[in-house]
């Protein structure tokens, strides 16, 4: 009996040490640079520096008549744009003019599915906000589900798989990324306006041969574009962060854009818009170019070392 009663005292007298000695796993000492709990970050540091660019306005190409009712779809070389009377095609050069389409049809989604290059799994996003992800099961011979996401808010836009990560938009207002393979968060970044329209990727792929960067680096450089649903702008993110990088402030007496950015071959974007008019609309064509440097400022020269400034004397 005396024996239980000395361990008890024992063990209470190491419980009351330990529940006032700091846990050293957890907490460092605090700066701005430390996160909470001393946890490891959530990106790993920049292979290389962040995307310095700017939009430019390449022109306009004007259309005949008023949009339709459908969305404007893309094949990569034109725009394929709905309008009253009909389809027109649209090249993404500006001295394109626009082309009778009859019979072309935007290319139907496999039930909003977006399949991985390797075909083993699949991604989408639904109206009621779930965004999940899907396996093909080797035993069960069918697609199984390997994580979900419920949003705050509708996800009525396919997701955008770009390589390790999968990025969505809703009418939360927010563009958020994930990691592909379990649904964990990245990042996200709220743009004022709700966001129902198809995000979309800049540059194409083809820009990007002979890259190689792999696993988490393998965004670097990528640019995320999104129009928010009151059409006033085009926003450029960085796909990596979620900063913002440029925005396209289309002019106010120009009314809004109408569709999703779709980004061509060259490397050019084009979104429709909708002028004031009935009968006005237009295919407006976006650069996106790099930031030149800043010159270095010249020394005065009396802030200049000198000599014996540069060498001290023996």
């Amino acid at each position: 009996m005396t024996r239980a009663i000395r361990l008890g005292t024992v063990a209470v007298i190491v419980a009351c040490h330990l529940a006032h000695a700091p846990a050293d796993a957890q907490y460092s000492p605090t700066s701005p640079d430390t996160l909470p709990n001393n946890y490891p970050p959530p990106l790993p540091d920049r292979k290389g520096p962040a995307p310095r660019l700017n939009f430019t306005l390449a022109g306009e190409i004007a259309l005949p008549e008023a949009l339709g009712d459908a969305d404007a779809w893309s094949d990569g070389t034109s725009v394929y744009v709905p309008l009253a009377s009909g389809v027109v095609r649209v090249a993404g050069a500006l001295d394109a003019r626009p082309e009778a389409a009859a019979g072309a049809a935007a290319p139907a989604s496999a039930e909003g599915w977006v399949v991985a290059p390797d075909g083993r799994r699949r991604y989408r996003a639904t109206r009621e906000g779930v965004v999940e992800a899907q396996h093909k099961s080797l035993v069960r011979k069918r697609w199984v589900r390997s994580w979900m996401i419920v949003a705050p808010n509708a996800t009525p836009a396919p997701p955008l798989l770009l390589g390790p990560r999968l990025c969505y938009a809703g009418l939360d207002d927010r563009v958020t990324c994930v990691r592909a393979s379990n649904g964990d968060r990245l990042w996200s970044v709220d743009l004022g306006d709700r966001l129902s329209r198809p995000i979309a990727c800049w540059p194409p792929k083809d820009a990007h041969k002979g890259k190689t960067l792999h696993g988490t680096h393998a965004v670097e450089g990528e640019i995320l574009l999104v129009v928010p649903d009151n059409g006033a702008s085009v926003v450029a993110l960085d796909a990596y962060a979620g900063n913002r990088i440029a925005a396209y402030e289309l002019p106010p007496e120009q009314n809004r854009f109408r569709s999703e950015p779709f980004v061509l071959v060259e490397g050019r974007i084009a979104v429709v818009r909708k002028g004031y008019a009935e009968n006005e609309s237009a295919l407006t064509l976006l650069d996106l170019v790099p930031v030149p440097d800043r010159p270095k400022e010249p020394v005065p020269y009396n802030d200049r070392p000198t000599k014996e400034d540069a060498s001290p004397g023996r």
